[in-house]
């Protein structure tokens, strides 16, 4: 049994070198233990966890299994740590997709935390009057049309639709070529009509009378004769059919008003310097 009198006694601890070591012995794990205090910490919680887990889920239509979500924790472990890395060596200082990534995000944590209250019924009234024309049905027509294709066989759509027209005043019936959009509509707007056949054809139905054949009207497709039977003047709906769009409406524009009051705080914290311009 070795007894600590005698080691006190031992002249090997009583060396200058000895005493040299275990000091430094002693101050290299304090160094340790002190680093590792200051290490940064990478912290995945069971949010992060279960967040990681329901988009794998969306993403693939099943849950993860334990070792696929073992490699997710650990994907989200690096890309944590790398982008750390990034930004503590300066690398999104000058990446215009960083900066602008960046700024979008704090825009959007802007828009959480502004407290926009709940409108009343008098404010969406008030509201929907004051932009009632956005929420306007718009004018409509039912209108047919006998079309003749630009790449049809035989006679020229624009000589067999002249043929054609003569034909329809004198009340006969005529067959154009097949479409494959609708030959008659009961209510379209000319806009819609503009979207697939071309402006001239929906500014020669906004002009043709009323139950009369008119033509020959030249599109995309080839050549059309067409006939208006009813028009549909604009109107408002009801403040009730569009109270959800008026709401949605309204408070997109108190969040616009929140960020922009935002945006003119954020300048006054800041001193902006534009090259070429006088401060």
């Amino acid at each position: 049994m070795i007894r600590f009198s005698n080691l006190r006694r031992s002249p090997f601890l009583r060396e200058p070198l000895v005493h040299f070591l275990l000091f430094g012995a002693l101050l290299f794990g304090a160094i340790t233990l002190a680093s590792q205090a200051r290490q940064p910490v990478v912290t995945i919680d069971a949010q992060d966890i279960e967040q990681l887990a329901k988009y794998w889920e969306l993403q693939n239509q099943r849950a993860p299994t334990r070792v696929e979500l073992a490699a997710l924790i650990n994907e989200r472990v690096d890309e944590e740590l790398l982008a750390r890395e990034a930004i503590r060596l300066g690398l999104d200082k000058e990446d215009m997709i960083v900066r602008r990534r960046l700024a979008q995000k704090m825009a959007f944590t802007s828009e959480d935390v502004a407290a926009i209250p709940e409108p009343d019924e008098r404010t969406l009234q008030a509201y929907f009057e004051q932009h009632r024309e956005g929420y306007a049905i718009a004018s409509r027509v039912a209108v047919q049309h006998v079309f003749f294709s630009r790449d049809r066989l035989g006679e020229p759509p624009q000589a067999a639709s002249t043929l054609a027209l003569r034909r329809l005043k004198a009340g006969q019936t005529v067959l154009g070529d097949p479409s494959l959009l609708p030959l008659a509509y009961a209510d379209i707007t000319t806009a819609d009509l503009a979207r697939d056949y071309g402006e001239e054809f929906a500014e020669a139905v906004d002009k043709a009378p009323l139950g009369q054949w008119v033509g020959p009207v030249i599109s995309a497709f080839g050549v059309h004769l067409i006939r208006v039977e009813r028009r549909m003047p604009s109107e408002i709906r009801p403040f009730a059919d569009v109270r959800s769009q008026v709401k949605a409406a309204w408070l997109a524009e108190r969040r616009e008003d929140e960020n922009r009051k935002f945006r003119l705080a954020l300048r006054k914290r800041y001193k902006v310097e534009i090259a070429g311009l006088p401060q």
